[in-house]
């Protein structure tokens, strides 16, 4: 008894519900009857349905996957051409002994489905052939004379009408299953035409982007080299400048070294003059005591003579230093002035 109940919870693979609600479904969504689209976010879409009427299907009877789930809708459009081409087949044949039986409420609902899916797109393989074979036998049907005697012997190699029919549909479905692999080919070599466009277009924009940096690395480094020249000509400039500083510290330095002589030799005078006051200057008619009127005449001409040449040398000294103090500034404003020169033309080359 158990094996037998495993038996029938295996044959029974779906319920009458679950049928229903399947038909209900398509009925209502003919994209996902037909399945025609072949554009991936169509195909994604597709899935996300079957998913959900996989999900509405649970609720009616046993679980199933979404792959089982077309498996069961394949089969039932299957088995309602059989019967569609069973009731054509016997509707059409001469004199009509048997009757079809009718089809059922849910066989008409999948064949207006069926209809509706072939309106919208083209027919498939399988239902080109079916409709040939149909047709082919109801000529067959039409040319039989059912009153007309026995039957001649057939010829070696005849076949019957009827199978006639299944080769030439067997035929068709071999035709249209090919020219779909050239249509599915001849699509693959255009996205492998296009693909490769796409990349040889990618190729050109890539060597021209490596154009352009080496033109930009070129420019930097011109512009780096003029730098360079600008920072050395800078450094020579600072290097002059402190030269000249050095000099004018020198040039101080005398001048300090001759006001100390000239300060010192001033010492001297005024001390030998005190040394010899109340001394009488000879030669002379008259007498005055050294140290009084003669020593500051002699003192007084000493020192202007020596004020004078001090003076002398002090100018000379700062003659030197201010042309020379000027010939660096002239200096910097020339190398001022050019750097100026190479800035503005390094931003017109940029600006290019």
């Amino acid at each position: 008894m158990s094996i037998n109940k495993e038996e029938s919870k295996k044959t029974r693979r779906y319920t009458t519900a679950q049928i229903v609600q399947l038909v209900d479904y398509m009925s209502n969504h003919s994209e996902l009857a037909s399945s025609r689209f072949s554009c991936p976010i169509s195909n994604d879409k597709l899935d996300r349905q079957w998913e959900a009427l996989a999900k509405i299907l649970e609720k009616h009877g046993p679980k199933k996957t979404v792959a089982q789930w077309k498996i069961v809708w394949r089969d039932l459009k299957c088995k309602v051409r059989g019967r569609l081409a069973e009731v054509n087949k016997l509707n059409s044949a001469p004199g009509k002994e048997k009757s079809a039986p009718p089809l059922t409420e849910l066989e008409l609902k999948v064949r207006a489905i069926i209809t509706t899916v072939n309106d919208i797109g083209e027919p498939s393989t399988c239902e080109r052939g079916l409709k040939m074979f149909e047709l082919i036998q109801n000529e067959v049907g039409e040319n039989l004379d059912p009153q007309a005697g026995p039957s001649l012997p057939l010829e070696q190699g005849y076949n019957p009408p009827s199978l006639q029919a299944k080769n030439m549909s067997e035929s068709l479905g071999n035709s249209f299953s090919s020219s779909s692999r050239k249509s599915k080919k001849h699509k693959v070599v255009e996205e492998w035409e296009s693909t490769v466009k796409i990349f040889t277009e990618i190729q050109k924009d890539h060597k021209s982007s490596n154009k352009e940096i080496a033109n930009a690395i070129t420019r930097l480094a011109s512009a780096q080299e003029e730098l360079l020249g600008q920072q050395m000509s800078v450094a020579f400039a600072l290097e002059t400048a402190v030269a000249a500083h050095l000099e004018s510290n020198k040039l101080q330095a005398e001048a300090n070294r001759l006001q100390a002589e000239s300060n010192r030799g001033l010492n001297v005078s005024t001390f030998a003059g005190r040394d010899c006051g109340g001394q009488v200057v000879r030669g002379s008619k008259r007498r005055h005591p050294v140290g009084t009127t003669a020593v500051e005449e002699k003192n007084k001409r000493f020192r202007g003579s020596f004020k004078n040449r001090n003076k002398e040398t002090e100018e000379e000294h700062r003659l030197a230093f201010s042309s020379r103090v000027r010939s660096v500034m002239s200096d910097l404003l020339g190398m001022h002035r050019l750097f100026h020169e190479r800035l503005a033309m390094r931003e017109d080359r940029s600006d290019e």
